[in-house]
């Protein structure tokens, strides 16, 4: 009898096995991920199951898991299989997609502690119309904080295991998806005859079949409104917003002031983008409306500390950026007063004649120096 067991149980682990060594594309890299399976046949085989390469980022570890499904109980199961093989993740993101026979999607997503990346990764599948999938994004934390960026490395994780599996490609919005892969804008088609057209010069564009005005990258794109339009077609901009549902995880709304009464309108325009999570950014000519279109475009893979004003932390810098706004008073003034006396509150405290003994500091620029130390605050008293 036991010998019998035995070899029942090295028959399993050789079928198992040839499952395994049969499937083409696994790309096992999760750092705790074990090669065992289990017997049952209500477990998830590991021959369907996609892993993303791992992405490292100061100490932090994000790898990516997808397996087609049907059901919820599925669902659960997978989820209870990753969590068993990444037994020390720090959070195991999970969202999912589900068709059924009446073509009604049941959509779920769970943080696991990671707040708001749930969303972050359903919108993901929403945008890529993926169905019947679903995708855990798991991540060990290091000591180091990571900011935003951490979702884009979510987001970038999970993409990549979509593609492995071949997940992306039925869904109505595939087409559009697959052509945003090269560096060109994708613009509607009524968008023609828009003369922003003409001031997108430094990025390439061309029509394409797509809901938005603009697609300027894989989860990115901006619908275009002119304030003089709006006045007369109110109800453009909420046909569009209602077609547009809720794809794209980064949804601008570029709106082109050319009206002089515009207060109003962009406070209720204001409001409509808070409530469907819009970011609205507000031209004020055709030429500022093209250049956003194209950083936007030109910054689609740059992390975002590319666009962040770089703020120096030494005190000469400080110094140099508080006495420069005082008229005429430039950088080598500014070194020469921190060379001659070291410190702000000695340069405050030094008298009218001695600050105009140093080299290039004339009466003109001494007075205004002591005019910005000895005028108030604010000189409106209400």
């Amino acid at each position: 009898m036991l010998i019998t067991v035995t070899l029942s149980y090295i028959r399993n682990l050789i079928g198992q096995f040839n499952k395994l060594e049969s499937y083409p594309i696994i790309n096992n890299t999760s750092p705790m991920f074990s090669n065992a399976t289990t017997g049952s046949a209500d477990s998830l085989s590991l021959s369907t199951v996609f892993h993303s390469s791992q992405l490292k980022d100061r100490k932090n570890i994000f790898v990516a898991h997808a397996k087609s499904l049907n059901t919820k109980q599925e669902v659960e199961i997978f989820k209870s299989t990753i969590k068993l093989e990444e037994k020390n993740a720090t959070h195991n993101v999970l969202a999912f997609r589900i068709e059924n026979l009446g073509g009604i999607i049941a959509e779920e997503s769970e943080d696991d502690g990671e707040k708001y990346a749930g969303e972050r990764l359903l919108n993901l599948l929403r945008t890529l119309d993926v169905k019947n999938v679903a995708v855990i994004v798991t991540r060990w934390c290091s000591d180091i904080v990571l900011d935003s960026i951490r979702f884009e490395h979510i987001l970038k994780c999970a993409r990549e295991v979509l593609d492995q599996g071949a997940f992306v490609g039925n869904g109505t919005l595939s087409s559009s998806v697959k052509r945003i892969s090269s560096n060109a804008i994708i613009v509607n088609s009524c968008q023609k005859g828009n003369p922003i057209l003409q001031c997108i010069r430094n990025v390439p564009w061309e029509y394409g079949e797509i809901v938005p005005d603009y697609l300027l990258g894989q989860t990115t794109c901006a619908l275009f409104l002119s304030l003089k339009y709006h006045r007369l077609h109110p109800e453009y901009i909420f046909n569009r917003i209602e077609k547009l549902a809720h794809h794209y995880l980064l949804r601008i709304m570029l709106i082109l002031v050319d009206v002089e009464i515009h207060q109003e309108p962009i406070r209720e325009l204001t409001k409509l983008c808070v409530l469907n999570n819009f970011t609205i950014i507000l031209a004020w000519s055709q030429e500022e409306a093209g250049r956003y279109l194209e950083t936007c475009k030109a910054f689609e893979h740059k992390s975002p500390d590319m666009i962040m004003e770089k703020v120096e932390d030494d005190y000469l810098a400080k110094l140099t950026h508080c006495m420069t706004q005082i008229k005429s008073i430039n950088k080598t003034d500014v070194i020469t007063l921190a060379s001659s006396f070291g410190s702000l509150k000695k340069i405050m405290s030094t008298s009218f004649e001695q600050l105009t003994l140093c080299p290039g500091l004339g009466h003109q620029k001494v007075k205004r120096i002591q005019e910005a130390f000895e005028q108030p605050f604010s000189t409106r008293f209400k």
